[in-house]
């Protein structure tokens, strides 16, 4: 493909937060003597808090204030934020995208507040011409807005646009927005990715780089 655009999720892709992300959704429910179940939490990788939260609301405890526990998840999340890092060989495919002049886009379920926070650490939003938070949409991932949002701001092609996702309902996002979608086994091994429709699966940056940029 004439490859012009690359579309990045940002946790599990850019940075390695999906699990930090988990534990302070999980600690807010703790903190506030929700019960819930761990195997729950795995079924929010790649979508907004606030989704997380309205379905606690709907199915666990309606008492919740959701705008209260998003707040309260941000303070955990930050707190947590000195064991934040890059997915390894980010920054090296990073040079590769800039020196072949393609264009890149952030694109997260994350607040931006969030992006923000981790930004004021990383100093990565630098790298992506486009940054599409939870807040551009009304719709978030596995809805395809976020990334058709993109694809409008960014002026690409859906054929020449790959997705860079690790999560299922990333993966699903990025297929109905029409978009070749690459997986990246950070939080899914392959064959789940696979299943959920991901066009090719990589388990590496290095992988990726020698598929993608020849």
């Amino acid at each position: 493909m004439n490859l012009k655009a690359i579309f990045f999720d940002m946790d599990g892709v850019v940075i390695d937060s999906e699990k930090l992300h988990l534990r302070a959704l999980g600690l807010t429910l703790e903190k506030n003597d929700i019960s819930f179940q761990n195997s729950m939490l795995d079924g929010f990788v790649g979508r907004s808090d606030k989704s997380f939260f309205q379905y606690v609301y709907e199915n666990i405890d309606d008492r919740i204030n959701i705008e209260n526990f998003l707040k309260q998840k941000d303070a955990l999340f930050e707190s947590l934020l000195s064991e934040l890092h890059f997915v390894e060989g980010f920054t090296d495919f990073m040079r590769i995208v800039k020196e072949a002049n393609i264009q890149a886009a952030l694109v997260t379920s994350s607040s931006k507040y969030t992006v923000q926070k981790v930004d004021k650490l990383l100093d990565f939003c630098r790298l992506f011409e486009i940054v599409i938070t939870e807040d551009d949409t009304a719709r978030h991932k596995p809805h395809p807005d976020p990334y058709l949002l993109a694809l409008e701001r960014s002026g690409s092609d859906k054929k020449s646009t790959v997705i860079i996702e690790d999560s299922i309902n990333g993966i699903l996002a990025g297929k109905v927005a029409g978009c070749v979608v690459c997986g990246l086994t950070t939080s899914f091994d392959a064959a789940t990715l696979k299943e959920a429709g991901a066009d090719f699966v990589f388990d590496s940056y290095k992988e990726l780089a020698a598929c993608l940029m020849v």
